[in-house]
């Protein structure tokens, strides 16, 4: 028989490894509870990232796409506003015309709410000098390019739709936690102690430089970044335009605007011309040294935007060589629409091709004399997929 005391040491002895065993099932729920939660807090961070990213990347197409309204009335649409440098939630001249600005997000000129990463960081905002509105640039159109080269983890360069040349337009950009040997030291300022944003090193790795007027490189999300960016190009902007049914008859009043401003006696010189049948064709004559309603201030700024997408004719001779649907016609202004896949208008090399702009059904019409079977208003939206003719819309000039 146990003697009492021996059972009570092996009850004991049987006790420890019980809790031992206790104590690491407790350990390891611990540990999964904790990395459960701590997933949970990330994917919580990531979405809120995210969304942040995506309301601030469509106010900003909302506040080109609308960019002439009450406040802007003799602009042109499509500009971004530049970003806010003093920490108060505004837009400021950024710059010199032409030049690549970054700062923060300017919340309240898009009016927003104040957006923030899933860090709590201030939302940053990049913007090319070719479609920020102040200064503004001399030409913006949907055939403006960006200057910023998006890259992928691996270094691979990503062409983005909506841009010929596959760069974005402009960045919003989540700083998120800070990395080691960031300083983002606290302060009473909204976005902590760097309200005049001027110290981008201590929040965005991904921009490569942005002095000058030269594409830039971002890289998020590698090694040495971990920024996340929302990209903004021209072609988003402008799509958002072309859905509206007024857009096709604001751009018609462009370019019957420049016909009326053409329609002189005699005819102003055609530049740099080429013969084509008993006419010559070439680019526009300088807009500033025209009157009319495209030297107008409520049009001024997009007919000087949208010049380059037209050519102008006129007869050699001086008579009205040129049969429209309505009547004779001394020359003709054409709205080239847009590009299709042969037709590149990234250099001003290819911006001086005529062939570039003008489908070759338009310059057999031309030549032969006859614009009757060509279109005469803008029908939007356009796709660079229509049918050759339908792309070019030909004002007769009498």
């Amino acid at each position: 028989l146990m003697t009492p005391g021996r059972g009570r040491r092996r009850q004991r002895g049987m006790f420890l490894p019980a809790l031992l065993v206790l104590g690491a099932l407790g350990a390891v729920g611990w540990l999964l509870s904790y990395q459960t939660s701590a997933a949970s807090r990330q994917l919580r961070q990531d979405m809120q990232t995210a969304h942040a990213l995506a309301v601030a990347r469509e106010a900003l197409i909302g506040f080109a796409a609308t960019y002439r309204s009450k406040e802007h009335p003799d602009a042109d649409f499509g500009y971004l506003p530049c970003p806010d440098l003093d920490g108060d939630g505004s837009s400021e001249t950024c710059g010199t015309k032409d030049q690549t600005s970054v700062g923060r997000l300017p919340y309240l000129t898009l009016n927003l709410p104040d957006l923030r990463d899933g860090a709590g960081e201030c939302l940053w905002y990049a913007v090319s000098g070719g479609v920020k509105n102040n200064p503004k640039p001399d030409v913006l159109n949907w055939d403006s390019s960006g200057r910023f080269r998006l890259h992928d983890a691996n270094g691979t360069a990503i062409a983005l739709p909506g841009d010929q040349a596959g760069l974005a337009a402009a960045l919003v950009i989540a700083a998120g936690p800070p990395r080691a040997g960031q300083n983002r030291s606290a302060g009473p300022a909204r976005c902590g102690g760097d309200p005049e944003a001027r110290n981008i090193q201590h929040y965005v790795e991904a921009l490569g430089a942005t002095a000058g007027s030269g594409i830039i490189d971002v890289r998020p999300g590698t090694d040495a970044s971990n920024d996340r960016v929302a990209p903004i190009t021209t072609g988003d902007i402008h799509r958002q335009l072309k859905r509206r049914g007024s857009y096709g008859p604001y751009l018609q009043s462009l370019l019957q605007a420049t016909a009326a401003c053409l329609a002189k006696s005699p005819l102003p010189a055609v530049v740099a011309p080429e013969a084509l049948g008993a006419v010559e064709l070439g680019h526009l004559p300088p807009l500033e040294r025209l009157s009319g309603p495209c030297r107008n201030a409520e049009l001024r700024d997009a007919t000087a935007n949208w010049a380059e997408m037209m050519r102008y004719a006129r007869c050699r001779d001086g008579s009205d060589c040129l049969a429209g649907s309505g009547g004779r016609c001394r020359g003709a202004l054409i709205f080239g629409g847009e590009r299709n896949g042969n037709q590149p208008r990234v250099t001003p090399a290819d911006r001086q091709s005529t062939a570039n702009y003008l489908e070759a059904p338009t310059l057999a019409a031309l030549a032969a004399g006859q614009l009757g079977g060509l279109p005469e208003r803008i029908d939007l939206p356009f796709a660079s997929s229509d049918a050759a003719v339908s792309t070019d819309v030909a004002l007769c000039i009498p």
